[in-house]
């Protein structure tokens, strides 16, 4: 998993965490904080489960779902509560030459773009809303004044050793990648393309 928490750590109290499964000598807020992230993440890959293949690597979306919602509740609770605020996510097969075009961070991603408009398209979509600290899958957009965002996650995941996500926040044009490496057989986010304005990724291993 990834956080970029240091402001919250640097003021926390310190509690073992190794007994709920993340490190000893992380703080207290920390470890409700990813806990939190964990519990949002399953029920996301609950109701996406039915959809991934064979060649979908669960743990990939695991730790991609935790990574990108723990995103997007920091921004829900930074920014105005009002409107809903929806998370559109979704599974692509076909990126911009991928073997050609290269994310040059944390030593280097296929470029997550798509190959029409460079907004990469889906093969299936789910909605979900976030309200009231809780996740509700829907079927259509909802009509107040929304805040999405809109994540494209790679499929073929379990044949790759690394895998580039693409997001974009609607309305407006803000688009954020993320990149994973499998490591040692564990996934990890290493780098975001966001960093110099929102802080760097930390891996929390």
């Amino acid at each position: 998993m990834c956080s970029r928490l240091d402001s919250v750590e640097s003021a926390s109290r310190q509690t073992p965490g190794h007994s709920l499964g993340f490190p000893s000598d992380l703080s207290y807020d920390v470890v409700v904080s990813l806990m939190k992230r964990r519990e949002t993440s399953t029920v996301l890959l609950e109701a996406i489960a039915s959809k991934l293949t064979a060649e979908d690597d669960c743990d990939f979306w695991e730790i991609a779902l935790a990574v990108v919602t723990d995103e997007f509740i920091q921004r829900h609770d930074e920014h105005s509560k009002s409107g809903d605020w929806v998370l559109m996510i979704g599974a692509c097969s076909h990126w911009l030459r991928p073997h050609q075009n290269r994310w040059i961070a944390a030593g280097g991603f296929a470029a997550p773009m798509g190959y029409q408009n460079f907004m990469p398209e889906f093969d299936w979509s789910l909605l979900f809303v976030f309200r009231a600290g809780r996740w509700t899958h829907v079927k259509k957009l909802p009509k107040r004044r929304l805040k999405l965002l809109r994540i494209a996650v790679p499929t073929r995941t379990t044949r790759h050793k690394q895998a580039a996500i693409h997001t974009r926040w609607l309305p407006g044009s803000e688009e954020v990648l993320y990149g994973f490496r499998n490591i040692d057989g564990n996934w990890e986010c290493l780098a975001a393309s966001d960093e110099k304005a929102r802080g760097h990724i930390r891996p929390n291993s």
